[in-house]
């Protein structure tokens, strides 16, 4: 199974202590990337979120690094069965 986790550098939402005891359950081989500049609210239209980060990059950038990392990932899995 491919897993991809996503999240800002600048994230002051995401409970990180818990998140690195979480990915001990994740697959081998799992693919983390970091938005440099990203922050929680970042991913979404919902406004400011309580204890965020300052976001160093605007929205749309950080929504679109996030489209092609999922593409990315999606056109690996398509290829690996043609």
């Amino acid at each position: 199974m491919d897993v991809l986790t996503i999240y800002g550098s600048e994230d002051g939402v995401l409970n990180f202590e818990k998140y690195q005891e979480a990915k001990e359950n994740l697959p081998e081989g799992f693919k983390e990337m970091i938005i440099e500049g990203g922050n929680h609210a970042g991913f979404g239209y919902y406004g400011e979120q309580k204890k965020d980060g300052k976001s160093k990059i605007s929205k749309v950038e950080q929504q679109e690094l996030t489209v092609q990392e999922i593409l990315k990932m999606i056109k690996l899995y398509l290829l690996s069965y043609i």
